[in-house]
């Protein structure tokens, strides 16, 4: 259903009362009605932009990419039924037979469509610079299209996964915020701030799913909330677990416990219009924290330490020289201050949020070990909506980040590390690094293994060097849901945020 203002008054006045807090769902079906407790209600449902993962948790019920990964961490079809690279520069894709949330097909022009919006002058959108190789979009027939890109790009199909690469039915954007979707669900009803109910998609493609007759979705801020609505039977699955609940969850009958070890990660990102525009600065911060701490005091042993790239372990673009870098090394900090001219003490302000414990307690940790080698950190914790407003607007001289990659090409560090890229609050701005792009654009040109692997072991080595990225540790990603609920898949390493990708299949006992 459209979410306009005619819709819901028309959903208001046939449902009245028992549209408070689920009520429709809930009355009308019964115990197939999947009650999703979820971490906050996201800012906005706008298309292609980042806003965390609750809000990609609703978008990934909404919406499809064209291409996903499997719990194996392989690429596999979702919009598009297959692709191949029929030159250096050019990859055709066709697409499976799917439809829209109102019962139209997808064709490659909505794809045509929706690149463009991606690609406009102020879209806002996550991947305009990763877009940025592509210059040329052939539309070849109603299911097939021909991507050209500046140079070779083997890194084409992994970008196609990206978690805000949903593709939208052509001006669906012009009268509702959040588009038409292709997913296995849409929205019935939505109220800021209290809940959003979803319904079935019965032109989905994916035959006898979704199997859910509703999914109410209803914000528990309050992690400890969070976890009691659980236990009591009052939500049937709910996002960002709190470490030092996964023990109790997992030992409880009712409930299981989803989760990845080596899942998403903390890191800091920095604002180089200030202090942090030299890079000895950076790396001060960098030698001068106790990663095991972080891990230990803040994730309840339930994570490791990051003393360098998110690189997973096995992958050949992973080095131990490299993995253990940012050691903890007080002295060298306290040499890199002094060499910077600030012998006597430097403050600066950070940005994080008081609404996730992980953020919070993570950036009280930073300020009092950074006191210890003479950096004092002043505090800038606000809700996480008005944080990532701040964070794009460029608040704060450094700031506290939580995510996981985005794909696992070794390439997905990318807009994490480069600050060279369109500002966007999950990674730094206001300073280059002398020859990071230059090398990223080398890795995604090259597709020979070998050869990338000793350009991203550059890539590496200049990021460590100049600190475009400060990592702290990993942290486990988890899920917890009642016994009842059944077939929730995790996808692998960095990629298990992105999880509910996977929704699609969820049921009910």
């Amino acid at each position: 259903m459209q979410l306009n203002r005619r819709n819901l008054l028309k959903i208001a006045t046939m449902s009245g009362a028992a549209l408070a807090l689920g009520g429709r769902f809930a009355q009308a079906q019964g115990a197939q009605t999947l009650r999703i407790g979820l971490s906050t209600y996201p800012p906005h449902l706008r298309p292609w932009v980042n806003i965390g993962y609750s809000g990609y948790l609703v978008g990934s019920l909404l919406n499809r990419t064209l291409i996903s990964y499997d719990e194996q961490g392989q690429l596999t079809s979702d919009l598009a039924e297959s692709w191949q690279n029929e030159t250096p520069e050019t990859w055709r894709f066709t697409l499976r037979e799917a439809h829209f949330h109102d019962g139209s097909p997808v064709t490659a022009q909505d794809v045509e469509w929706t690149f463009e919006q991606i690609r406009a002058d102020g879209s806002g959108a996550y991947m305009y610079d990763a877009f940025r190789p592509i210059t040329g979009f052939e539309v070849v027939d109603e299911r097939n299209f021909r991507l050209t890109t500046d140079a070779p790009l083997a890194t084409l199909p992994a970008l196609m996964t990206f978690p805000f690469l949903s593709i939208l039915k052509a001006g669906s954007t012009d009268s509702e915020e959040h588009g038409i979707g292709a997913g296995p669900y849409r929205i019935a009803y939505a109220e800021k701030g209290v809940s959003i109910e979803l319904e079935p998609n019965e032109h989905y493609y994916k035959p006898e799913l979704p199997t859910l007759a509703g999914i109410v979705i209803t914000p528990y801020v309050d992690e400890s909330a969070r976890v009691a609505a659980l236990s009591a039977g009052d939500v049937d699955l709910i996002d960002y677990v709190p470490w030092s609940s996964m023990a109790s969850i997992e030992s409880d009958p009712a409930l299981a416990l989803h989760k990845v070890d080596a899942g998403a990660f903390m890191y800091l990102s920095f604002n180089g219009t200030g202090a942090f525009a030299d890079p000895r600065l950076r790396q001060a911060v960098a030698f001068g924290l106790r990663r095991n701490e972080f891990v230990e005091s803040i994730f309840f042993g339930f994570g490791a330490e990051m003393t360098g790239l998110p690189r997973p372990a096995g992958s050949p673009f992973r080095h131990d020289d490299q993995a253990g870098f940012w050691n903890y090394d007080p002295e060298r900090a306290k040499a890199l201050l002094k060499d910077a001219g600030y012998e006597d003490g430097l403050t600066v302000s950070l940005l994080a949020t008081s609404q996730y414990s992980m953020h919070r307690d993570t950036a009280v940790l930073v300020q009092a070990q950074l006191a210890e080698i003479g950096i004092t950190v002043n505090l800038t914790m606000p809700d996480w909506a008005t944080r990532v407003n701040l964070g794009n607007q460029g608040a704060g001289d450094f700031a506290v980040q939580g995510i996981g990659l985005d794909n696992l090409d070794p390439d997905a560090v990318t807009t994490l590390v480069d600050p060279s890229l369109s500002p966007v609050f999950t990674r730094s701005r206001g300073f280059e690094a002398e020859g990071l792009s230059d090398l990223l654009a080398q890795g995604r040109a090259e597709m020979d293994e070998a050869k990338r692997v000793e350009i991203y072991r550059q890539v590496d080595q200049t990021v460590l060097d100049t600190t475009t990225f400060c990592g702290l540790c990993y942290r486990a990603t988890g899920f917890a849901t009642r016994a009842g609920v059944e077939d929730l898949a995790m996808l692998p390493d960095q990629l298990s945020p992105y999880s509910p990708v996977l929704f699609d299949r969820l049921k009910l006992a």
